[in-house]
């Protein structure tokens, strides 16, 4: 499916980049906290249960993280590898190199992906 935005579609889709940002933040943040918590409990010789829900708990904010990157891609956006804070929006011809910049913490879109020299 060719996703194509002007404007003001583009504008709509902040508030939604928005909290899919937040989301990913979310997830990294409870994912290094397990990830230190592991290697405490492993050190620490916790009981094989505790280490087994904390692994699950691992398991799921990943697989979460995964699933945001999905949501980009079903809006036809791309994440900036270079600024992962950026968002890439095609433009009104379906293309990325025509579109729109959103940066995480933005309240508005920028113009032009081109221009930007992003793509």
């Amino acid at each position: 499916m060719k996703h194509a935005y002007n404007w003001d579609r583009a504008s709509t889709l902040v508030p939604l980049l928005g909290a899919i940002f937040a989301e990913v933040a979310d997830r990294r943040s409870a994912i290094r906290e397990l990830e230190r918590a592991l290697v405490r409990m492993t050190c620490e010789g916790a009981p094989p249960d505790s280490l087994a829900q904390a692994t699950a708990r691992l398991a799921v904010h990943r697989r979460e993280l995964r699933h945001t990157a999905r949501e980009f891609e079903r809006l036809g956006c791309v994440v900036d590898e270079d600024a992962p804070n950026r968002v890439v929006i095609p433009g009104a011809n379906g293309r990325l190199e025509s579109g729109f910049l959103w940066q995480h913490g933005e309240s508005e879109v920028q113009l032009n992906a081109v221009e930007a020299g992003v793509l």
